[in-house]
């Protein structure tokens, strides 16, 4: 069988009609290109199946024992927690540790997975979350590149996971809510595709409509620009819906599906003259440091994220000595404190 001859830089400029620097600078992002020839050159990419040299290269020279983490936010303590318990694990057994930000971009996420095509075989590939990527992991897995999801649940063959049951929780969170008497209840969310998050709003709806509050839906806030600067754009959109509302048209109790959403709610709440919990009370998730210290004490959902880098490597392990792939989800625990 005649070999594929490997696509070129060349032909992915000449098919985009561009130059050779353009593509070169929408690969490496050293100049900014615009929207348009951006797309021409991704289509071009698509198309003739070109698989950039830069970091496949790199990752050719590695050990066979290479783990390469790939993560929505490296400035999010819940992400970090997670890779620094897993890393810790992974440099005991002498594995080299890559890992890499997609910073909640789609396209640069596309562009880290088509990357790690060519990378060893055998190396193992931790994706937190993701967008729209399974057709991209089969590709990874036909080269026997062995990926373990994180925070989600695994939907493609071949694939182990590792994730946090929401739908109990939410559950729990909105019981504790109704038996201390708030009469409405909000989710204050990013508005993204990540599974995880979904599947919050998922159980909140169903949570509020199984304890008979109406119209869950009605008191559902989110914006894409949640997903990054959390605290700081938290803030600034909490300031704007208590400008934009009066306090009796808000819910009285919120959910919010980060714990630095919920800081920066609750410094936009206090700002505006509102206490908490007396007007409006507040629970967050994931159960981070800053947490503790938010003034009033944040009432949270731990997520033991210790535990969760270890189930990774127990995973990365089996999978490296051939054994069967496996799902594992794990429990949360709600952390009553002050803010409700």
């Amino acid at each position: 069988m005649t070999k594929k001859p490997k696509v070129t830089i060349t032909q992915v400029a000449k098919q985009a009609g561009v130059s050779v620097g353009t593509v070169s600078n929408y690969l490496n992002r050293t100049v900014s290109v615009s929207k348009d020839r951006a797309a021409r050159i991704q289509n071009a990419i698509d198309e003739l199946d070109y698989i950039p040299d830069s970091l496949a290269s790199s990752l050719r020279r590695k050990k066979s024992k290479m783990l390469f983490v790939i993560t929505p936010d490296l400035k999010n303590a819940f992400y970090t927690n997670i890779i620094s318990s897993l890393m810790n694990c992974a440099y005991k057994a002498s594995y080299e540790v890559h890992i890499s930000s997609y910073e909640y971009c789609e396209e640069r996420e596309r562009r880290i997975l088509r990357s790690l095509e060519t990378a060893r075989p055998g190396t193992s590939v931790v994706i937190f979350n993701g967008y729209n990527d399974e057709k991209a992991i089969r590709r990874l897995i036909k080269k026997d590149i062995r990926v373990i999801l994180a925070d989600r649940r695994s939907f493609v063959k071949e694939t182990s996971s590792v994730s946090f049951e929401n739908k109990d929780v939410i559950f729990e969170i909105v019981r504790m809510l109704k038996e201390k008497e708030y009469r409405s209840i909000g989710l204050f969310m990013e508005r993204t595709n990540l599974q995880n998050i979904w599947k919050r709003r998922e159980s909140f709806i169903e949570a509020l409509n199984f304890y008979g509050y109406e119209d869950p839906e009605r008191y559902i806030f989110g914006k894409e620009s949640l997903s990054v600067d959390k605290l700081k754009n938290s803030y600034l959109y909490m300031k704007e819906i208590l400008e934009t509302y009066k306090k009796e048209e808000l819910p009285d109790a919120w959910i919010a599906t980060s714990d630095y959403l919920a800081v920066g709610m609750m410094r936009a709440i206090n700002e505006k003259g509102y206490s908490i919990p007396g007007d409006f009370g507040i629970v967050g998730f994931d159960n981070i440091d800053l947490s503790g210290y938010a003034n009033p004490r944040l009432t949270t959902v731990e997520q033991d994220q210790e535990l969760f880098g270890k189930k990774i490597w127990d995973i990365v392990k089996k999978m490296n000595q051939g054994g069967e792939t496996e799902e594992i989800i794990l429990p949360q625990k709600l952390i009553m404190r002050e803010s409700c």
